[in-house]
C-alpha cells in the first residue's frame, strides 16, 4: 500500500484522536503529516527544528477516503513529490493496515525559510542531495 513512500510509521489509533463520531477527527490527520514531514527534516536534510533554516507550510490539501477508528492498525508514509526553487511538495499516504486499504492522502507545500531574516530562500542544495539520496533509497520504518 505504501509502495514508493520512502519514510514510513506504523501505530495504532489512539484513544486521543477519536472523536464524538467514534472515528478519527479530521484534525488527527493534519498533524500525523505534520509528524512524519518533520521527522523526515529531521532524518533527511539533518536540521534542527529550532535551527536557523527550516521550512514553513504553505498549503494543505487532503483527502479522506475512509473512516479510521480507535486500535485500528494504520501505516504512514511520505515522500517529496516536487521540487521547485524555494518550496517543496511533501505527499503522504494514510493505510488502514486491518483493512488493508487506503483512508487517506494528501499533500503540503513547504518554503525553505530563514528564520534569522525572516525571509524564503532558495531550497539549499544539501537539502536537495539529501532529498535525491534519500528518496532513492530503501524505505525506513520508525514507530
Amino acid at each position: 500500500m505504501l509502495e514508493g513512500y520512502p519514510l514510513i510509521s506504523r501505530f495504532t489509533v489512539p484513544f486521543a484522536d477519536i472523536d464524538m463520531l467514534r472515528h478519527v477527527n479530521n484534525v488527527a490527520y493534519i498533524r500525523w503529516a505534520e509528524m512524519m514531514r518533520a521527522e523526515y527534516f529531521a532524518r533527511v536534510m539533518a536540521e534542527s527544528i529550532d535551527g536557523a533554516h527550516g521550512m514553513i507550510q504553505v498549503t494543505s490539501n487532503f483527502t479522506y477516503e475512509r473512516q479510521l477508528h480507535y486500535r485500528e492498525r494504520i501505516a504512514i508514509g511520505v515522500r517529496v513529490a516536487r521540487l521547485g526553487g524555494k518550496s517543496f511538495d511533501f505527499d503522504y499516504a494514510i493505510a488502514s493496515e486491518d483493512a488493508a486499504q487506503r483512508a487517506a492522502h494528501g499533500v503540503t507545500t513547504v518554503v525553505a525559510f530563514d528564520f534569522a531574516r525572516q525571509l524564503s530562500i532558495a531550497i539549499p542544495p544539501a537539502w536537495r542531495a539529501a532529498i535525491a539520496a534519500f528518496e532513492g533509497g530503501p524505505p525506513v520504518e520508525f514507530r
